[in-house]
C-alpha cells in the first residue's frame, strides 16, 4: 500500500470503525465449500499504526487530528452440513487518535456481533455461494473531558479550560469542585448483508476467476450529550469568549456532531478477483467498486458528502489439508465508505476524500 490516510479513527472521537465482514470473501468461500470438516473456525487480526505510513502521508494532511493506532480481532465459528453453513461472528475493534488541541488523545472501542447463513454449490473449481448475515455493532461510551472549539476550551477538569460546569450538588455537600466532562457519545448500527459469489477455473490453467456482488442495508444511530445543552441562563449563554458567545459555541458544537436521529444506508458492491494456485500456495488479487446511498441523512454545516469507493486487495494463502493461513492487504480510495456503517457521519465525511489501507493476518481451521 502506497498511502495510508489520517482518517484511521473516524469522526475524531465520536466513532470507532471496523473492517468489512470476512464471511463472504471469495477464497474463504471456496475453501469452506470444498473442505470436508463439519466445524470451521476462522480467526483473524487486522492492524494499522503510524509505523506503517512509511512515506509520511499522514504528515501531509491538513487538520488537527492524526491516527495513532487501530486493531481488530475477529472470530467466526461455522457448522457445515451438506450445502448449508450457519455461522456466528464476533469482532472487537479499538482505535485511538492524537490531536494538537483538546482533547489531545481519544480512545474508543466497539463490538460487532454477527449471525449468518451460507449456501454453496459446486466445488472448488466451479461453484458459487450465497451468504446472508445480520450484524449488530455497538460503540462503547466515549467521554471527552475537554474540547476546543473556535479557540475556546470547554471543560472539563483540564487546566486550560476557559469555561467549566461545576457539579453544584457535590459542591454544596462536600465543598469539592468537580467539573462535568464536556461531552459523552455512543453509537450503534444494525446491518443486513447479502453476498453472491461465483467462481470458475480458467480453462485448464491454475487460475481461479471470481465474482462477488454484495447488497448491504444498515440503520445507524449516534447519540451525544453535553451538560452545556442544559444551560438556560441568558447571563451565561451571552458570556463572550474569543469574540463569540458561549451560546454560539454550544450551537457550533451541536451542529458539528453526528445527527441525533437515525439514518439508513444502502450499499451495492462488485468485486472481480483472480487467484493463482501453485501447489499449496495461492496468490490472489481483486478489484472492487461500491456505491453508497444514505436516507434521512442531514448535515447542518452542509459539508461535502461522498458516495463511491474503489478497493484493491492482495492476498497470499498457504493451504494445509484441513486449514489455511493467509495475509491480506486492502486499500480503499475513499476511506471506509460503504465498508462499515458506523464510520460515515456528517462529522467524519471530510475524511472520506482520502485513501485508507489495512493489513490482515488470519487462519481457517476445519475440525
Amino acid at each position: 500500500m502506497t498511502r495510508i490516510t489520517s482518517a484511521i479513527v473516524t469522526a475524531l472521537m465520536f466513532v470507532v470503525f471496523g473492517a468489512a465482514s470476512h464471511s463472504s470473501d471469495l477464497l474463504s468461500e471456496t475453501f469452506s465449500s470444498s473442505i470436508d470438516s463439519s466445524l470451521l473456525v476462522d480467526v483473524r487480526h487486522t492492524h494499522f499504526s503510524k509505523d506503517l505510513d512509511v512515506i509520511g502521508y499522514l504528515d501531509s494532511l491538513e487538520g488537527t487530528s492524526r491516527p495513532k493506532k487501530y486493531s481488530q480481532s475477529a472470530f467466526t465459528l461455522a457448522y457445515k452440513f451438506e450445502t448449508w453453513r450457519p455461522f456466528i461472528e464476533f469482532r472487537e475493534v479499538s482505535g485511538s487518535v492524537e490531536r494538537s488541541s483538546q482533547p489531545f488523545q481519544v480512545e474508543s472501542n466497539a463490538d460487532y456481533w454477527g449471525l449468518g447463513l451460507a449456501y454453496s454449490s459446486g466445488d472448488s473449481d466451479n461453484g458459487g455461494s450465497a451468504v446472508f448475515q445480520l450484524t449488530s455493532a455497538t460503540q462503547d461510551d466515549v467521554t471527552i473531558d475537554c474540547y476546543e472549539r473556535s479557540g475556546v476550551v470547554l471543560g472539563g477538569a483540564c487546566e486550560e479550560a476557559d469555561f467549566q460546569l461545576i457539579d453544584g450538588d457535590l459542591l454544596l455537600e462536600t465543598g469539592d469542585k468537580v467539573a462535568f466532562p464536556v461531552l459523552t457519545s455512543s453509537a450503534e448500527a444494525l446491518s443486513a448483508e447479502l453476498s453472491l459469489n461465483r467462481w470458475r477455473r480458467w480453462s485448464s490453467s491454475p487460475i481461479l476467476l471470481g465474482h462477488t456482488l454484495k447488497l448491504i442495508a444498515s440503520e445507524v444511530e449516534h447519540d451525544s450529550y453535553s451538560p452545556l445543552y442544559d444551560l438556560q441562563s441568558n447571563f451565561l449563554l451571552n458570556t463572550p469568549f474569543n469574540g463569540k458567545t458561549l451560546g454560539a459555541l454550544i450551537s457550533e458544537l451541536q451542529d458539528d456532531l453526528p445527527q441525533q436521529s437515525p439514518w439508513q444506508e444502502a450499499v451495492i458492491r462488485y468485486d472481480f478477483s483472480a487467484s493463482y494456485f501453485l501447489d499449496d500456495w495461492i496468490v490472489s488479487g481483486s478489484l472492487g467498486a461500491l456505491y453508497a446511498e444514505r436516507f434521512n441523512f442531514a448535515d447542518a454545516l452542509e459539508r461535502e458528502q461522498y458516495n463511491t469507493n474503489f478497493i484493491v486487495t492482495g492476498e497470499i494463502w498457504y493451504q494445509f489439508q484441513d486449514a489455511s493461513v493467509y495475509l491480506k492487504g486492502e486499500a480503499f480510495s475513499n476511506y471506509l465508505l460503504g465498508i462499515d456503517p458506523l464510520a460515515y457521519t456528517n462529522k467524519s465525511s471530510r475524511f472520506f476524500e482520502h485513501p485508507y489501507g489495512q493489513v490482515t493476518v488470519g487462519f481457517i481451521l476445519g475440525l
